[in-house]
């Protein structure tokens, strides 16, 4: 993901008592604040919070002066959620890829770790873990629960323009060794590991935050090849699964992220996964170009999304998914299944405690 404004929208929060209270969705900071540059948390957030309580926030490198300012901040942020939000914690997220994608160690000098294209070359699984280990414990110091990564994507065209050296490389099995190993040190050290981008981003070449891109992969070499790493993330018990905005042309003529084909046949199904599953940022090209808000707020979540990522509008998707609910177009129990994948990994993770 590139670096814009994010925001997560569990679709439970639209419609029913309990997810209301529990509310489920993250903003940037300076979306729930609406301040231009978000860099503590006072009485805005704690007032904000109250009017919305929301179910987590994601930070960038804008958001981090230095190490105090940035643990004070989050914990200030985290403790304002809970006593407004029935005890219910915050998924406390962001970008740390290592490489290129580093808001915190770009920031705050926490160790660097190179693009992850260096480290498939040696194919190590130790340093791997490592890795996930070193990030999930840098992150965590400041009070971090998930972090957007390890990138899953195999790099199989060279002429790639959205994940390059972000992909630990070409060859599916070193990939999926790097990315299991990875997602393995990431959780035991406490931080939610994210695969990244479903059903593989990889054989594209067109950039989707700035229009269509397409895969004319088949669901044989999807499973030869791009779906691997995301089997052995998922073996790994990796929290959340977040889908991409490519389109599949010998799967579906709709985006990955809208279609029930890639995540509740494909993902759901065929491959088992029964974590978090979100989409990439909804204000990319590949979705506003072709939909409205409240009209991929909607496909999404029918496809079997728990979260939108980024809608331009959360007043568009908010009233588009309560009236799909209240027209019968998504059933509550869609939204229970949604409502339960998020609490649970809140749970194991231990942030109810």
């Amino acid at each position: 993901m590139k670096k814009r404004n994010l925001l997560l929208i569990p679709i439970a929060v639209c419609v029913i008592a309990c997810a209301a209270a529990v509310g489920y969705i993250q903003y940037h900071p300076e979306e729930l604040t609406n301040v231009s540059q978000a860099v503590r948390a006072g009485d805005a957030t704690k007032a904000a919070l109250e009017a919305q309580p929301v179910g987590g926030i994601i930070y960038f490198s804008q958001n981090f002066q230095n190490t105090d300012q940035t643990t004070t901040m989050l914990d200030n942020t985290q403790t304002y959620a809970r006593s407004v939000g029935a005890n219910i914690p915050l998924f406390m997220g962001v970008d740390e890829e290592g490489g290129t994608v580093a808001r915190v160690a770009s920031s705050l000098g926490t160790t660097k770790v190179d693009d992850m294209a260096e480290y498939g070359k040696q194919n190590d699984s130790q340093q791997a873990y490592e890795i996930g280990k070193t990030l999930a414990t840098d992150i965590s110091g400041f009070g971090f629960n998930v972090d957007f990564a390890p990138v899953a994507d195999v790099l199989s065209n060279e002429n790639n323009t959205e994940i390059g050296a972000r992909s630990f490389g070409s060859d599916p099995e070193v990939v999926s060794n790097m990315v299991s190993n990875e997602v393995k040190g990431m959780q035991e050290s406490g931080v939610m590991a994210t695969l990244k981008h479903f059903p593989g981003h990889g054989s594209t070449q067109s950039n989707s935050h700035e229009g269509t891109s397409v895969s004319t992969r088949t669901l044989e070499e999807l499973q030869n090849c791009d779906l691997k790493p995301f089997e052995a993330g998922i073996e790994q018990n990796a929290a959340f699964i977040m889908v991409s905005h490519m389109t599949n042309e010998n799967l579906d003529d709709v985006p990955c992220s809208l279609s029930t084909k890639v995540i509740t046949d494909l993902l759901r199904g065929e491959l088992g996964y029964d974590g978090i599953v979100i989409t990439d940022g909804l204000d990319m090209g590949a979705v506003t170009d072709k939909y409205s808000n409240g009209d991929a707020a909607i496909m999404a979540v029918q496809a079997g999304a728990d979260m939108l990522l980024c809608p331009p509008s959360i007043s568009d998707a908010f009233d588009a998914l309560s009236k799909a609910v209240a027209d019968g177009a998504i059933t509550e129990q869609r939204i229970d299944e949604s409502v339960m994948r998020i609490l649970t990994a809140k749970l194991e993770y231990g942030l109810m405690n």
